[in-house]
């Protein structure tokens, strides 16, 4: 199990590395590239039989496309974030924090509603342990997509120097 996560938290690191300075078509590349991967390591992490594999698998692409449109949206955010961090009016950082959190509970709802759905096609043991990689894999994006970013008290001290 260890290694599994030790494997995606790798994916995870590589994959926010170059996102930060992705072009789009870049971006592109590294999110199909990405998608295989995860789906390996759900695929080994996960264990399904046949039966539940038939079951899972579909719901797993649904969410999956729901959740990558809510990742492009965060990495905009942060980008953009980055992109005017020197210049951070309150009302910029207004505007980004609520749509940084928006997205977070959007992203929650998300995971509530697969999980309700998994539960009920594969139960709610494989269902859980799932939503447990799959937030272990958030959890990762985001420790490194924060350590990326600038933050607002040291933007205030270079702001007053």
């Amino acid at each position: 199990m260890k290694k599994v996560f030790m494997l995606a938290s790798a994916i995870m690191l590589i994959a926010t590395a170059v996102t930060a300075q992705a072009t789009d078509p870049e971006l592109d590349y590294i999110k199909k590239a990405y998608s295989k991967d995860k789906k390996t390591i759900v695929d080994e992490y996960m264990q399904l039989s046949v039966q539940e594999g038939a079951k899972f698998w579909s719901l797993y692409g649904a969410y999956e496309k729901s959740r990558e449109k809510l990742a492009v949206e965060r990495i905009k955010l942060l980008e953009e974030y980055v992109d005017k961090s020197d210049s951070l009016t309150p009302a910029l950082a207004d505007r980004l924090a609520t749509a940084v959190l928006k997205n977070t509970v959007t992203l929650d709802n998300l995971n509530l509603q697969s999980y309700i759905k998994m539960k009920g096609a594969i139960g709610a043991i494989k269902a859980a342990k799932y939503m447990q990689l799959e937030t272990y894999l958030q959890t990762t994006w985001r420790a490194v997509a924060q350590d990326m970013v600038p933050l607002i008290n040291d933007l205030d001290k270079t702001q007053q120097q």
